[in-house]
């Protein structure tokens, strides 16, 4: 938040059309100011590390990578929000603190920010990203009840890389049983509810 008491948000979106029509959206607010528009995520770098929310169009986002969203930003403590056009898998809108749609109006739009900063300030920071990508993956696994042998034949290692992965993830966590890290999962946003 800055001096006049509101948030600070980096919108990150490749449609001129729809920055400037969320920008504008946004600015009539008196609670939030958008400091920054980027149309591409590798701009990222060059902006002040002093805002709150980051919003982002998740087509710009590389998943093939299969980073999270969080590690994409370096681990900011801003809350992460997704401007959608269109649908994606709930994996994906999983690691973000909130997802503003297309077709939300403007109230829709500014409780939707307000969710995310709750949300954001109400998750625990821990070290979830001191995990590769790969070892979140087979912890996502392992909550959702998978066996060593069925976690190597999803993932197309051997049944020794699972049982590393899992020491590893135990040793960075300090969780030594199933079930907390299937709680830890949970919290994470790593697996969902429905996913048992």
């Amino acid at each position: 938040m800055n001096k006049e008491g509101k948030y600070r948000i980096v919108l990150i979106e490749p449609s001129e059309i729809v920055a400037t029509g969320i920008g504008a959206i946004i600015n009539k607010n008196p609670e939030f100011t958008i400091v920054q528009t980027l149309s591409n995520p590798s701009y990222f770098s060059t902006v002040n590390g002093n805002f709150d929310i980051i919003i982002i169009n998740p087509a710009v986002v590389d998943y093939n990578e299969r980073l999270d969203i969080r590690s994409y930003f370096g681990g900011t403590d801003a809350a992460i929000v997704a401007l959608t056009h269109s649908s994606y898998e709930e994996n994906v809108l999983r690691q973000y603190n909130e997802c503003i749609g297309i077709y939300d109006n403007a109230p829709r739009i500014i409780q939707k920010l307000k969710n995310a900063i709750e949300e954001n300030a109400n998750t625990p920071k821990n070290d979830l990203n001191e995990l590769s990508a790969r070892e979140r993956d087979i912890l996502a696994a392992v909550a959702k009840g998978m066996t060593n042998k069925e976690i190597a034949d999803e993932f197309n290692i051997s049944i020794y890389t699972v049982i590393s992965h899992r020491r590893n993830i135990s040793q960075k966590l300090g969780i030594n049983s199933i079930p907390g890290l299937t709680v830890y999962a949970i919290m994470n946003k790593l697996v969902d509810m429905s996913d048992f």
